[in-house]
C-alpha cells in the first residue's frame, strides 16, 4: 500500500493552491490530505491577528495524526518549513521541501525588498498582512502564463504578521539532527522570493537530493508544471520502496 501524502500550503495561501498536486498524487494511488492552516480558509484576519507559528505547527501535527501511519509530507514555501518542524516531532515517511523557507532568518532578495518594505510596520506590530497583486505577479507568479496567473490570484489570502515577525527575526528553528526521515528538496532556478541558494543549503543540511527546475520560480505547485515539478517528486517517492 502506498503511503499517504500530506500537502502543506504556504504563506498567504490556502488548500485551493494545492489542488493540482493533490489530484496528481491521488491519481497515483496515494491517499491525500491538504489541510488549511488556521485562519487561511476562509481568510480570517481576526484569527490571524493572534496566531503564531506554534498554532500553525499544532494544526499540522493534528492533520498528520489523521493518518494511521507515517505520511509523505510535501510542503510548499512556509509549508516546507512546517514540514521540517513536523518531522522533528512525529514520524514521517519522508518530507519534500518545495521552494521551502529555511529555518532561521527569512531571506529577502533584492528584487523582493521593495515589495516587503511597505509591509514591515504591520509585521513588526504583528498585524495581518496581504501581498499586493503586483508583488505576487513579480515575485511569485512571474514565470506563469497570464491566464494561469488570473486563476491563481483570487485564492491568495492574508497572513499572520506574528508568523512573519518570527521569520524575520529567525525564531522558527529546526534541529536538523531530529529529522530522521528521507528528505527531497525541489527548487526553481529562477525563484525570486526564496533564492536557489536556500534550496542548496537545505539539501546540504539534510544530506538530501536537490532537484532544480530550470526557468521556473517560486510557484512550482502550478498545474501547468506538474510534469516538470510534481512528476520528479513522484518518481522519487516511488524509489523509496
Amino acid at each position: 500500500m502506498k503511503p499517504p501524502v500530506l500537502l502543506l500550503h504556504g504563506a498567504c495561501s490556502q488548500p485551493a493552491h494545492m489542488r493540482a498536486w493533490e489530484a496528481y498524487f491521488a491519481s497515483a494511488g496515494h491517499q491525500c490530505l491538504a489541510p488549511a492552516l488556521p485562519g487561511h480558509a476562509p481568510d480570517d484576519t481576526a484569527a490571524l491577528a493572534r496566531l503564531g507559528m506554534k498554532d500553525y505547527l499544532a494544526a499540522v501535527v493534528a492533520a498528520r495524526n489523521a493518518f494511521d501511519r507515517p505520511p509523505i509530507v510535501i510542503g510548499h514555501s512556509l509549508g516546507g518549513l512546517l514540514a521540517q518542524q513536523l518531522a522533528t516531532r512525529t514520524a514521517c515517511a519522508a518530507i519534500i521541501l518545495v521552494a521551502s523557507l529555511p529555518p532561521g532568518r527569512l531571506p529577502v532578495t533584492a528584487v523582493a525588498l521593495p515589495h516587503f518594505l511597505p509591509l514591515a510596520p504591520l509585521v513588526l506590530l504583528g498585524r495581518p498582512i496581504r501581498p499586493t497583486r503586483i508583488g505576487l505577479e513579480m515575485l511569485t507568479l512571474h514565470d506563469l502564463a497570464v491566464a494561469e496567473r488570473e486563476e491563481i490570484l483570487p485564492d491568495f489570502v492574508h497572513e499572520s504578521g506574528r508568523v512573519y515577525r518570527s521569520l524575520v527575526f529567525g525564531l522558527a528553528r529546526v534541529d536538523a539532527r531530529a529529522v530522521r526521515c528521507p528528505v527531497l528538496v525541489l527548487h526553481g532556478r529562477s525563484d525570486r522570493l526564496v533564492p536557489l541558494s536556500v534550496g542548496r543549503t537545505l539539501a546540504r543540511r539534510y544530506d538530501a537530493e536537490l532537484i532544480t527546475v530550470p526557468g521556473q520560480g517560486h510557484w512550482l505547485i502550478a498545474g501547468s508544471l506538474l510534469e516538470i515539478a510534481a512528476a520528479p517528486v513522484l518518481d522519487w517517492i516511488d524509489g523509496l520502496g
